[in-house]
């Protein structure tokens, strides 16, 4: 069945006027978004060396499990898959109550300067 013109020319047209208006203002709030992070405040601090792929994370030299369902956020607050992360980070996380570690998140320059 093909697409009528109609339709095609409307979703161009919204399109290139969300791509022209709101490229700055997305940007500004984004960056407000990313600079007003909430970290839960039971969430522990540490450095994180780079995950291996075997199902296990170091932070501050102690080996932890990974959850089934962890997720690690960068500092843009991104879900990122483990194995991209290839350098030291200083993070927060929390373990769920079998003791792994479920929650990750990595932490930007000012964040890491507001926990100090």
């Amino acid at each position: 069945m093909p697409i009528p013109a109609s339709l095609v020319a409307s979703i161009v047209s919204a399109i290139i006027e969300t791509a022209t208006q709101g490229a700055g203002t997305t940007a500004a709030q984004y960056d407000t978004y990313i600079a007003t992070r909430q970290l839960p405040p039971e969430a522990k601090t540490g450095t994180m060396n780079p995950p291996k792929g075997d199902g296990s994370i170091v932070i501050d030299n102690k080996s932890w499990r990974l959850a089934p369902g962890v997720q690690f956020r960068s500092q843009q607050n991104l879900i990122v898959m483990p194995m991209t992360i290839q350098e030291t980070k200083k993070v927060v996380y929390l373990t769920d109550m079998s003791g792994a570690v479920f929650r990750v998140w990595m932490l930007n320059p000012t964040e890491v300067s507001a926990l100090q």
